[in-house]
């Protein structure tokens, strides 16, 4: 472990555990709107390139919290886009 990494996995910690509260929200919602692709894509990404950073240096504190922001991140994807599909969906089934 590195010398200032209990503080990066302190934060990441306290990351997660607000993500969470957004999740559990949206779970019972179903809506993703405030999210946009951009941010989603963007934010996919960094996390991916943070995994990578924290096993290449054996940093546990950094790529273990990242891990559960990236599978939260998953589920914020697919909320919206499988959501988006059935509302458009419903949406051309009611213009027939």
């Amino acid at each position: 472990m590195g010398k200032y990494e209990l503080l990066a996995t302190i934060s990441l910690t306290v990351n997660v555990v607000s993500f969470l509260s957004i999740i559990l929200a949206m779970n019972k919602t179903k809506n993703a709107s405030s999210f946009t692709w951009t941010y989603l894509i963007g934010n996919f990404i960094a996390q991916i390139l943070l995994i990578i950073y924290g096993i290449i240096n054996k940093a546990w504190g950094i790529y273990g919290p990242t891990t559960f922001i990236f599978i939260g991140l998953l589920y914020v994807i697919y909320i919206k886009y499988h959501y988006a599909v059935s509302v458009s969906s419903k949406k051309s089934n009611t213009e027939e």
